[in-house]
């Protein structure tokens, strides 16, 4: 038979009774209660019962964070222990178990004990250093439990068990988990940059919010601290710029990793991030975003972890500020891309510099953003006269992928370097032209491909015959009646430039400058 410390069961009995006061049972029984609730909840089989337990400890974590300590300290257990009770629930089919253990473990993670819970080797291994056996230190239960539940948190977003608040509340967890160095490597090797990067766009953000307007106060809840929230209609926005910062928050931690942060400057979060920060109506959201672009575009960071002051989750509604900067700085990750760390590949730079420029306008008061988003304007100068290089514009031509960087609209750039397509019997102007053909080109691209033919017809002589030769011309007409409308423009202005030897004229009735 279970028997509990008399506070606790005084507690457990009547959480609620005038006589009773929680606070200051939890504060002079702390580790008995969590070992009487864990107790509970690692024997109990009626549901109700250990739904009812685990929002008590929920309220203890959500009320004082620091009350974690009580669990690891609980008398008679391993600090491991919690990890695996609060585990097991997760596999469990029923959300309202898995969530709350979910938030419990998260907080569990940021007040441990031991801040090496013995992830180190298993950390390296992931981030790709090769660790022998024999010196790596075997994992206990806390690391185990913790390796599994980041599996977990990537398996719901892959796939979420439940349709709205499956992928906030994970991703919430997450936020809190990457504060830990060791853990970014594991969530990398699980695939969470690539899972984590499409909710940076409002339509993803949109299909995972925790209620929309009409469900409102039938199923609203927070899983921070496990309450119902009635706030109704005006949930489900709130949610929305809440999730956006989580997800934002995760991007800057992960910028820590050098893995994580390669990944990223390959996929879509720069883009995710900008449109972030340029819909963002909290300075809190803007700034991590922010944050986490400059380190992406500037291809390092510093390597050294976050100090758990500027990890500090300030993600309620209020005004937060959001992550600051870590103090240590003596270790930094420096990633060259094609060469170059100030390339950044898969961003119109036009728009990133209309972006920092409106949020400059915006007159932000912290410190850090306002140096952030300087940080990024100078970028933009260096990225422009890197990508102004004839061995950048080759290598995204031979990649397949264009997009709007300094090297297309520079007219000194095709003024020089036209004539460099026509080596090697035209190679390069082959390329351009299969770039046009390809079904795997976007719109972007086709766009890109279509200015920079009519560029090469108007700065090399016979330009315009050359391009006919290669099959140039066909395929810029074909591309007239294109569904994007950005495509249709430049294969208009392309074929005028082909067609018209005195294009500047057909330019400037067009609008062209």
């Amino acid at each position: 038979m279970l028997t509990l410390p008399s506070p606790a069961r005084a507690s457990l009995a009547s959480p609620r009774s005038p006589s009773s006061s929680p606070r200051s049972t939890v504060a002079q029984s702390g580790p008995d209660l969590a070992q009487a609730l864990l107790n509970v909840l690692r024997n109990v089989s009626h549901q109700d019962t250990a739904d009812y337990v685990l929002a008590l400890i929920v309220e203890m974590l959500a009320e004082d964070k620091t009350r974690a300590a009580h669990f690891h300290r609980a008398p008679g257990a391993n600090e491991g222990d919690a990890y695996a009770d609060l585990f097991r629930v997760l596999a469990k089919p029923h959300w309202f178990a898995q969530e709350k253990a979910l938030f419990c473990l998260a907080r569990l993670v940021e007040g441990r004990l031991a801040k090496d819970l013995g992830l180190s080797a298993v950390a390296a291994a992931c981030g790709g250093d090769a660790v022998p056996s024999a010196t790596a230190a075997p994992m206990g239960v806390a690391a185990q439990t913790l390796v599994q539940l980041v599996q977990w948190c990537c398996a719901q977003l892959r796939k979420p068990s439940h349709p709205k608040r499956a992928v906030p509340s994970v991703v919430s967890a997450l936020a809190a988990l990457l504060g830990v160095r060791d853990v970014r490597p594991l969530v990398t090797h699980s695939g969470g940059v690539e899972l984590l990067a499409p909710l940076l766009f409002s339509s993803s953000v949109a299909s995972s919010t925790l209620s929309s307007a009409a469900e409102g106060r039938n199923d609203s809840h927070n899983p921070r601290d496990g309450s119902r929230d009635d706030t109704g209609a005006d949930a489900g926005p709130r949610r929305d710029v809440q999730l956006q910062y989580e997800v934002s928050l995760c991007a800057w931690l992960l910028t820590f990793h050098a893995p994580a942060l390669a990944a990223m400057r390959r996929g879509a979060f720069a883009e995710g991030l900008m449109e972030v920060a340029k819909k963002a109506t909290k300075e809190k959201v803007a700034r991590v975003a922010v944050l986490a672009l400059r380190n992406i575009a500037e291809g390092v960071a510093s390597a050294a972890r976050p100090s758990d002051a500027s990890c500090e989750d300030r993600r309620g509604s209020g005004s937060g500020a959001g992550p600051g900067p870590s103090p240590e700085r003596a270790e930094t990750v420096s990633l060259s891309v094609s060469g170059s760390v100030s390339v950044l590949r898969g961003v119109d730079e036009r728009a990133l510099a209309k972006l920092v420029a409106n949020l400059q306008q915006r007159g932000f008061a912290d410190e850090e953003l306002t140096g952030a988003l300087a940080d990024l304007e100078r970028g933009a100068v260096s990225r422009a006269r890197d990508a102004s290089s004839w061995e950048s514009y080759v290598a995204e031509l031979r990649g397949g992928s264009l997009h709007w960087s300094a090297a297309h609209s520079d007219e000194g750039f095709w003024r020089e370097r036209a004539s460099r397509l026509t080596d090697n019997n035209c190679e390069l102007l082959r390329v351009l032209v299969t770039v046009l053909t390809s079904s795997a080109s976007s719109a972007a691209t086709l766009a890109v491909a279509c200015h920079d033919l009519g560029e090469f017809a108007t700065h090399y002589p016979a330009g315009r015959f050359l391009v006919a030769d290669v099959g140039g011309k066909a395929r810029a007409m074909a591309l007239l009646t294109h569904a994007d409308p950005d495509v249709r423009k430049h294969a208009l202005l392309c074929t005028q430039k082909l067609l018209v030897a005195n294009w500047q004229f057909i330019g400037r009735e067009n609008g062209e400058a």
